[in-house]
């Protein structure tokens, strides 16, 4: 009887185990692809930028966005900055805004379809600081290719108790 006892103990132990295991392998999205653009977080930080100079969205809407190429370009010829890259990069770009296209980023952040996630919330109503969620931008040379931390349940409900604000399910579940 006792075996049997320990022997389920162990089993339950290991169910939980590999399960936990899964849902934290699940909400690590794998590495993504960006294109070939030397995009310089840490560089334009520097340079006195912001992260809503660039994802202006992120005060205003649900999602932060990225900007168009044309702002890029524009940007750069405005304050007339030349760099090995952007000499180099510089007329592709150009030659991409002047088609219309835009730089094909892939997403890296994204919260699952059954939960419900906004910006601006987060970045004007609670003022929170960007690197909570997409970690010390000012220290990254490439672009974004991982998340800099997941983006779970777990996770989101900590924040919220930490700053005392609701954790009610149909305030993120929708």
């Amino acid at each position: 009887m006792r075996e049997r006892l320990l022997l389920l103990v162990a089993l339950a132990v290991l169910a939980g185990t590999t399960f936990y295991a899964m849902r934290e392998r699940a909400s690590q999205r794998p590495q993504a692809v960006q294109p070939l653009i030397p995009f310089n977080h840490q560089k334009h930080l520097a340079a006195g930028l912001t992260c809503v100079t660039c994802h202006a969205q992120a005060e205003t809407e649900t999602f932060a966005g990225v900007p168009a190429v044309t702002d890029c370009v524009d940007c750069h010829a405005a304050v007339g900055v030349q760099t090995p890259v952007l000499d180099r990069v510089g007329p592709q770009l150009e030659q991409v805004a002047a088609r219309g296209e835009e730089i094909p980023w892939k997403q890296v952040y994204r919260v699952p379809g059954h939960a419900y996630f906004s910006h601006r919330r987060h970045v004007t109503l609670a003022q929170l600081d960007c690197a909570l969620c997409h970690g010390d931008l000012s220290q990254v040379t490439a672009p974004v290719v991982r998340q800099a931390a997941p983006l779970t349940m777990d996770r989101c409900l900590e924040c919220h108790r930490q700053r005392q604000v609701t954790t009610d399910c149909l305030a993120c579940h929708r």
